[in-house]
């Protein structure tokens, strides 16, 4: 998942996407690559949680096997999360590599969220390119131009998913043929969400919310290819 720019949804998208894969039965890991971010560990409530953190993992080379890496990271339910910590705000491009390898040879769902801001810094571009990518942003003026910035970094046509605004003078469709890209999907927003992530939950659905059926066709557009 890569936002277009902060506050566009796209960490609660990874993590919402994360937990209904793990609920169908998958082995899932939730991977933060933006060290700079308040940390996707603190919107799930478990940045106190033992395990593993990027800077723990700095010296990592090779691909990390599956033995390494079970049990080694703090979870959130079934999914394990890798985040980093306030003890560094680079992330090591050679062990990401390492780290990255190792979790997709285990068979396991990776599900990362990279803000479009760390591409070039952090040297992370090249992970875009060894699965599906979504851009996430705001259905606005302002939302396409940061998508706009954003392509210039990723690899071609990545899926489109906007965070809905009901006030919006732009039409999703209108959005996304601007950009040139294919609509997986809207994100309406979800006030219950901020609740639950206040209480330490982080991003819990109901079900039979809107945000949890949005959430569930753009697992199916992902899965579907």
């Amino acid at each position: 998942m890569v936002g277009a720019a902060g506050g566009v949804g796209a960490s609660t998208l990874a993590a919402l996407l994360a937990a209904r894969w793990a609920a169908d039965g998958r082995r899932v890991a939730l991977v933060d690559l933006d060290a700079r971010a308040g940390g996707i560990e603190v919107l799930l409530g478990i940045e106190g949680a033992d395990g593993a953190r990027w800077p723990d993992l700095a010296g990592a080379r090779g691909p990390v096997g599956a033995a390494e890496l079970h049990g080694l990271l703090p979870r959130w339910g079934p999914v394990e999360v890798l985040g980093s910590d306030r003890r560094t705000d680079v992330l090591d491009p050679a062990a990401v590599q390492a780290v990255w390898s190792g979790l997709l040879d285990s068979g396991r769902t990776v599900v990362a969220d990279l803000p479009a801001r760390a591409l070039g810094r952090e040297g992370l571009a090249p992970l875009a390119a060894t699965g599906d990518v979504v851009l996430v942003t705001g259905q606005d003026v302002l939302g396409v131009a940061t998508a706009s910035l954003a392509c210039a970094c990723l690899p071609p046509q990545p899926r489109l998913v906007l965070r809905r605004r009901a006030s919006a003078r732009v039409a999703p469709a209108q959005v996304a043929s601007t950009l040139g890209l294919g609509l997986l999907g809207l994100l309406p927003a979800d006030r219950r969400v901020a609740g639950a992530v206040d209480r330490g939950l982080g991003p819990a659905v109901a079900g039979w919310s809107r945000l949890a059926r949005s959430v569930a066709r753009i697992a199916r557009g992902l899965e579907d290819g």
